[in-house]
Parts: structure tokens; sequence; C-alpha cells
């Protein structure tokens, strides 16, 4: 079965191509339905389904990926977040998958809560253009231990993996 990835960001896409052996995966732009920067884990886990399901409407019979980045408050302070959402014909329901998250530092966390967004707020902190395309706010925070394909591609497992038990019941 083929697959439609609701991005065409490279980190994302890679992380599907790595984990993805069921046919080819195809990248496109869709939309989230949600604000640019997803605030907790409701909207950023809507906005990976939304991608899902519109990338799985531009791809005639191919199953739907969404990869959605987000923050999310906590007592202690603001984390990244990360959700996936993977849409497949004949299951009424998606799967989604929840994975990694890291506490921002204060300076980044005050922009993001008046409503800035991560990706251009870590090119200005770590002086690196297209970080999103490559390591990411984790890769960044981690020392490049966790890059961000390496975050989504353990949503994308998650999302296979739950896919997988179903098809077999």
């Amino acid at each position: 079965m083929n697959l439609a990835v609701g991005t065409q960001n490279k980190a994302k896409v890679q992380a599907v191509e790595n984990c993805w052996t069921f046919g080819e995966v195809k990248g496109f732009k869709t939309e989230s339905g949600v604000k640019d920067q997803p605030f907790g884990h409701d909207e950023t886990r809507q906005g990976a389904i939304n991608r899902a399901i519109n990338a799985a409407a531009l791809y005639q019979g191919a199953a739907g990926i969404g990869l959605e980045g987000g923050v999310a408050e906590t007592a202690d302070g603001l984390y990244i977040c990360n959700w996936g959402a993977l849409v497949v014909p004949d299951f009424k329901e998606p799967f989604t998958a929840s994975g990694a998250s890291i506490r921002l530092p204060e300076e980044l966390a005050d922009p993001l809560r008046k409503g800035q967004e991560l990706g251009p707020l870590m090119e200005q902190f770590s002086k690196q253009r297209n970080i999103r395309q490559k390591e990411g706010a984790v890769g960044f925070f981690t020392n490049g231990r966790v890059t961000r394909a390496q975050m989504f591609e353990h949503i994308v497992e998650l999302l296979i993996g739950q896919w997988e038990y179903e098809k077999g019941k």
C-alpha cells in the first residue's frame, strides 16, 4: 500500500521513508487545520489527523500519515510535543500516537506563549537556517543524540504497529 505524507518537511518525510516498507512514500503539501504553532496535545494531535486525512485524499488508494509538532504547557514549563496519525482505507478511525517531549528554555517558552512559532525562534536561537528541516529543536537541545527525524520515526513505528495489530485480528 502506498503512503501519502501530509508534509514536504524533509525530516518528517525521511522519518516515514525509514519506516514504511509496504509501498511508495510521497510527501504532499497539506494544511493542518490548526494554528501554525499548535498549542497543547489536543490541537497538535488534531493537526496530525487533519494532515493524514488531507494527504490520503491527494493520493488515490493510499493511506495517509500526518506528523505534527507542537508545544504543551506543564506545571514546570513549556515542552515540545509531537503527534502522528495514520489513516488507512477500510479502517474507520485514524491510528494516533505521541512522541518524545523535552522542556524548552524559558527564553523560547515566553515568545511561544505569546503566539510566535518555534521554527523561526529556533533559527534565531541556534543561528541555523531551516533547522526544522534538519535536526529540529529536539536535536539541538539533545546535542544531536535524537534528531527530529528519529523522534518522528518512533511515532511512525507506533502508528504502523497499531495498524498491523488491528489488521491481524
